[in-house]
């Protein structure tokens, strides 16, 4: 009996190892916690046409979307091209009237680490000097640059390989199975 006492103590004491640290995004000094707005669904909009309903948040997290392909890249991205972005697994963040310094730190912070996973692009709707991080359904909002915190985003909502938006290759046919 004491033998089998003393094996579940080291099984007790194995099980009570130190979990790794839980890298869920959370509410930082500069970020609050992550919402979760409505998810919205919707197809492929032609040229520069407005979605049909307005989207659910600001910036958007899902919804009506562009078509063509849409690079994964620091540029200016329409709203319909964020969800394209992110409709494949990427992360976009968005930003406004971000200082000079800010702006190149976040930049380099993409181009270093997250080159065709994260989207970064201005953003008028926003606040002067904030910044939003959007995966598929969910956004993160901050007040000025939080690297720390656009790490663990990216860590937890953006895939690792992105398809880049609108380059799908798989033929399609009609009913008669020819292209």
């Amino acid at each position: 009996m004491t033998a089998l006492c003393g094996a579940l103590t080291v099984l007790a004491i194995g099980c009570g190892t130190a979990a790794p640290a839980d890298r869920t995004p959370q509410a930082t000094a500069a970020c609050s916690a992550p919402e979760f707005p409505a998810l919205q669904f919707g197809s492929h909009l032609l040229g520069d046409t407005p979605p049909p309903v307005p989207y659910s948040s600001t910036p958007p997290t899902s919804g009506w979307h562009a078509s063509g392909a849409i690079p994964i890249t620091i540029d200016t991205l329409s709203e319909p091209q964020q969800v394209s972005v992110l409709e494949v697994g990427a992360v976009v963040i968005t930003h406004n009237g971000l200082q000079d310094t800010e702006r190149s730190r976040l930049e380099q912070q993409v181009r270093d680490n997250y080159a065709d996973r994260v989207s970064v692009t201005p953003y008028d709707p926003l606040s002067e000097g904030e910044v939003t991080f959007a995966g598929w359904g969910v956004l993160q909002r901050c007040d000025g640059v939080d690297l720390d915190a656009l790490d663990t985003f990216v860590d937890v909502y953006a895939v690792e390989d992105p398809a880049v938006p609108g380059t799908d290759t798989t033929p399609r046919t009609d009913e008669s199975g020819t292209s």
